[in-house]
């Protein structure tokens, strides 16, 4: 059961994070429990960006509860109510905390100890509250499970369209640098503008991911697709890098040279192969292998430049035609996943 939470303008954590202390809220008061704030400070935090975190936080407070409970259950069994009792359960409750590596923790599972200890100076038996507390705790968990649950963002779909941006804008710098080498000197700050977009959108999809990869990780006897979601935005990361590169050098060539049509004829194609390699379309790499090769064999033929602004064009052309080889080798890198609609 998946509801889209995106209509409201409050936005949809806000507001199942909201639902979720009210649940809390409303069953412990029901159930006639005390500290009823627990429940709610419990689903306030257990309500996170995935299930699976989600999990991990409520398993962590219900823990952070239960050792709170067991030491103020031991401390005033042995000290009572006394200042002495106070200071030293709260040292042993961040010692344990920090053993455990729970340093976010530490602070739920004192100040639970703390009103563990508390509770004996009334007619509540210390073992009873913290028993009580924990349950108390335990609803507050399940709230904010629940409501996580209903409410789960849709973060495959958010991947995917920030994976089809990202191609898009990596196409849409090639054509860029192609201009660059058709019309040197030209202006580049729209180049600059697609590859501060692109960096971003390229960050937020590793982050998308990451998110996917949490939820993912319930999914049994089925192969998982995040991993390869991850690893694709990584290589557009290292091939925005190259194409920034490239960029560079195609600035660097003053004058217009007859070889740059056949380079550009190439970086064409890799353009082209490389939406169909990533949305598994079939390649033709063989082909684009051999008219690499034979490129390689023209440069080795050219004639010598006459003059300096030549020398620099044909220079760096050929470390672009270098560049686009390993863009190509990387490409081919790509696991296969869908960015079309």
């Amino acid at each position: 059961m998946n509801f889209n939470l995106k209509r409201f303008p409050v936005g949809g954590r806000v507001l199942k994070t909201a639902l979720a202390v009210t649940l809390a809220i409303f069953i412990a008061q029901q159930l006639g429990l005390e500290r009823i704030n627990l429940a709610a400070i419990v689903a306030l935090i257990t309500v996170q960006k995935t299930f699976y975190h989600s999990l991990l936080q409520s398993m962590a407070k219900i823990g952070s509860v239960l050792i709170g409970g067991v030491l103020g259950t031991t401390f005033s069994y042995f000290f009572g109510i006394s200042p002495l009792g106070y200071g030293l359960v709260v040292i042993a409750a961040i010692y344990i905390c920090l053993q455990l590596k729970w340093q976010e923790h530490i602070v739920l599972t004192a100040i639970t100890a703390i009103t563990v200890i508390f509770s004996s100076n009334g007619d509540t038996v210390p073992l009873l509250f913290s028993i009580q507390q924990i349950f108390t705790a335990l609803i507050g968990a399940m709230s904010g499970l629940l409501f996580n649950y209903l409410f789960t963002p849709n973060h495959k779909k958010e991947v995917v369209q920030k994976l089809q941006q990202a191609e898009e804008g990596l196409r849409r710098a090639i054509d860029f640098i192609m201009h660059e080498m058709l019309e040197p000197g030209c202006n580049d700050e729209p180049f600059q503008e697609e590859v501060a977009s692109l960096n971003q959108i390229i960050e937020v999809g590793l982050e998308n991911s990451k998110l996917l990869q949490g939820e993912q990780r319930f999914i049994i006897n089925r192969d998982t697709d995040s991993d390869r979601y991850y690893k694709t935005f990584l290589i557009f990361k290292s091939q925005l890098s190259r194409l920034e590169e490239m960029h560079n050098l195609a600035r660097r060539i003053p004058v217009r040279i007859p070889q740059a049509a056949s380079v550009i004829q190439l970086f064409r194609i890799v353009q082209k192969m490389q939406y169909r390699a990533v949305s598994g379309r079939k390649n033709h790499f063989a082909m684009v292998d051999r008219m690499i090769n034979k490129m390689e064999e023209r440069f080795a033929d050219t004639e010598p430049p006459q003059t300096r602004a030549e020398f620099i064009s044909q220079a760096s052309l050929f470390h672009l035609f270098q560049e686009i080889k390993r863009y190509y080798r990387r490409m081919q890198e790509a696991p296969t996943v869908a960015v079309s609609n």
